[in-house]
């Protein structure tokens, strides 16, 4: 009986709501579904007052509604569908039991009793009251307790989000993440949050979920078929999945953020991959979003880095210029802060921000020339300084490793460049500040950082074209530095100068240093012949190069250096030759520029004595500078010399020590003889076993480590 009440009263709260609730839902029946308009009613309901009242008691005399029976609300059904003929026929395509009230008229005459609906065997609990049944109980169970998340919940979950078309089941699945995100950051604050997540499984679990099924449900949802930021701004289920769009992805930021791990950050860079076209709808996420990609590309583990950069690059490809430009100018601040100190451990990271830094800024040539130029500026600004001030802070600025690693970007970003793009007028600016840092301190001490600036300006005239007079600053090393000069220390590691700006005085003192000398010059030196094997001016311009080694040959008496620069002086003079019999060939006509070009390109595609040579030569040189970088501090590949006693020390010794036990008291004595008694024995066991003359009994009688030890000694 008190079950009936309480339909009862529930049923006419609905009859006096309808009328409220008809503007609201009027707009487009046709396109609300029966399970969005219950939505809308329950939430109504749950604002009345009188229903609270007649859900949590029981007494009759509390319902104010408990005078209206079941005749006049059949009266008023009727009323509606004059007043409101569309919320009518909503209900009967929708709630045909609603309107399918039969009265007896037994309970039409009866006043004496209570006024109470029987109803046949036949009729069923409405639709409404039992879809909301086990709602308010969770309802109920909220206001009082949380739920507590199982992975019987979690599975139902899973099966539900792939059916459900409503945004109800993926709005528990991150209200479910956010409650386990303030699990671990904030305990205290998950006294207010619905669900409960306890225990590392169902957190996993949880995660698992939202990882694997939230993008896929958030795309079918929106009904979109390319994850396009416009497209998703634009799509009309939009507005009903903004709220938890941005708490989600709010959510997915701070347990990026704080997660330490590299192999879960991987994880979760790869579903932010995903979600990377939801965040441009929402421009208070681009801020804390830039900042820790940008982190984990430039202080992340290999894999973090890539996955970062890939999400930047999305980024970066899908939004406007404004994002582009501070993408620019944020990351190469980042890169010159991490280039601070090179490591053979540093130097891959390094040189990955450098290749990825330069594809930013390839997206837009056009942005790329603004920030090439001031940054390229402030290069010659700080080198300017040096020059005139010429105090020992200025001369830091310049010979450090951000100024070179910054130089080394602006050189390989203008070699990406196109032939035609802005960036290549920056190539003689940029060309003149690196000649101007080999000159600001010509010593000994600075060769590494001369061998850097060189390559620079050979990558820069291979990859452009342009004829940059890069061997003299070589060649002035050959005819300064006193090579047959005596080492004061000797090395038995080489020096390598991939690392290095500079040389110690202890290095400068060491044979290693001018082996290292020679092989940068003859590398460099071999490296520019090889650039400009197949020009057709190759024989003129090397003229100078061939009279400055013949007269190092001359000056130089040590062997292996001259042995180095004699085979690279042969292998240039091979070319000259080569060269010089293909342009005898021909009728060059030095107007034509197209002809020599097309002459050069024939040349080269048929290949040159000194290029073949370089081939190979920088196969094997490449395999020696990954094991300097690899192996610099591993000495087991240097066979160093040992020293050996002889024996006749030993012996003389032993007598010495048979000489001093006679000055032995009598039991000290008797204790060392058995000693050596003991080790005559075992002498003549291991011989006897070698020879086989012992039987295996004795053998194990013997006194041996080995029958010490027992079996639980493993356990």
């Amino acid at each position: 009986m008190q079950k009936m009440k309480k339909t009862k009263s529930i049923k006419i709260v609905k009859k006096k709501n309808n009328k409220k609730m008809a503007p609201k839902v009027k707009k487009n029946f046709s396109e609300i579904t029966a399970d969005e308009f219950l939505d809308q009613n329950f939430e109504a309901e749950n604002s009345d007052e009188d229903v609270e009242s007649h859900v949590n008691d029981n007494d009759e005399s509390e319902s104010g509604e408990s005078d209206l029976d079941e005749v006049s609300h059949k009266e008023s059904l009727k009323k509606l569908q004059e007043t409101d003929p569309e919320f009518f026929k909503f209900l009967q395509d929708n709630d045909r039991k609603l309107l399918k009230f039969n009265v007896s008229q037994e309970d039409k005459l009866s006043g004496d009793e209570e006024d109470l609906h029987i109803p046949d065997d036949n009729l069923e609990v409405a639709s409404d009251e039992s879809d909301f049944e086990g709602e308010e109980v969770i309802k109920n169970e909220a206001t009082k307790g949380q739920t507590k998340i199982t992975l019987k919940l979690l599975k139902n979950w899973q099966e539900e989000i792939q059916t459900d078309r409503t945004a109800k089941t993926i709005r528990c699945i991150v209200d479910a993440f956010h409650a386990a995100l303030v699990t671990i950051s904030d305990p205290d604050a998950t006294k207010n949050l619905p669900y409960k997540v306890e225990g590392g499984l169902i957190f996993n679990g949880v995660v698992q979920l939202c990882l694997l099924n939230l993008p896929t449900a958030f795309k079918q949802f929106l009904n979109i078929k390319t994850l396009v930021g416009n497209e998703i701004h634009k799509s009309k289920r939009f507005p009903k999945l903004k709220g938890v769009l941005k708490s989600y992805l709010a959510d997915l930021l701070k347990i990026l953020d704080n997660v330490t791990s590299s192999d879960i950050r991987t994880v979760l860079l790869k579903h932010l991959h995903q979600m990377i076209p939801y965040t441009h709808s929402f421009t208070s996420l681009n801020k804390p979003l830039m900042r820790i990609l940008l982190k984990l590309w430039s202080t992340g583990e290999e894999t973090v880095r890539v996955v970062a950069f890939l999400n930047i690059l999305q980024i970066a490809t899908s939004r406007n210029e404004t994002i582009l430009d501070t993408l620019m100018k944020t990351m190469y601040i980042k890169y010159v802060e991490n280039s601070k100190f090179v490591s053979p451990n540093t130097l891959p990271n390094i040189n990955f921000m450098k290749h990825s830094l330069a594809e930013i800024y390839m997206l837009n040539q056009s942005l790329a020339y603004n920030h090439a130029f001031l940054y390229i500026r402030q290069l010659a600004i700080h080198l300017r300084n040096a020059m005139t001030l010429k105090k020992k802070d200025n001369f830091q600025t310049v010979y450090n490793w951000q100024y070179i690693n910054s130089l080394r970007f602006w050189c390989e970003l203008i070699t990406l460049s196109r032939g035609q793009s802005a960036l290549r007028s920056l190539i003689y600016p940029l060309v003149q500040i690196i000649t101007g840092t080999i000159k600001l301190i010509p010593t000994s001490q600075f060769y590494p950082l001369r061998f850097h600036c060189v390559q620079m300006l050979i990558n820069i005239s291979k990859e452009t074209g342009t004829f940059i007079p890069a061997l003299p600053f070589l060649l002035e090393i050959l005819n300064t530095y006193d090579f047959n000069k005596k080492h004061k220390a000797v090395a038995m590691k080489p020096i390598s100068t991939i690392c290095l700006l500079r040389m110690s005085k202890a290095q400068l003192q060491e044979n290693a240093f001018k082996d290292s000398v020679i092989d940068n010059i003859y590398q460099l030196i071999l490296e520019s012949a090889a650039k400009d094997s197949y020009m057709i001016h190759f024989p003129d311009t090397y003229v100078p190069c061939v009279i400055q080694l013949k007269a190092f040959l001359k000056k130089c008496k040590v062997a292996n250096f001259c042995r180095k620069m004699k085979q690279l002086l042969d292998k240039i003079q091979e070319n000259r030759q080569f060269v010089e019999t293909e342009r005898n060939k021909i009728i060059v006509d030095l107007s034509d520029m197209a002809e020599i070009k097309n002459w050069e390109n024939r040349l080269k595609n048929q290949g040159t004595p000194l290029a073949t040579f370089y081939k190979s030569w920088f196969n094997l040189h490449q395999s020696q500078k990954l094991k300097l970088l690899t192996q610099n501090d591993d000495l087991a590949n240097y066979k160093l010399p040992t020293l050996k006693k002889s024996r006749k020390k030993k012996r003389n010794n032993d007598d010495s020590d048979d000489n001093s036990d006679l000055d032995m008291p009598v039991e000290e004595m008797n204790k060392l003889l058995e000693k050596q008694e003991k080790k005559k024995n075992k002498k003549k066991k291991v011989q006897a076993i070698e020879n086989n003359e012992e039987d295996i009994s004795t053998i194990e009688n013997s006194d041996d480590i080995v029958n010490d030890m027992d079996v639980e000694d493993w356990k």
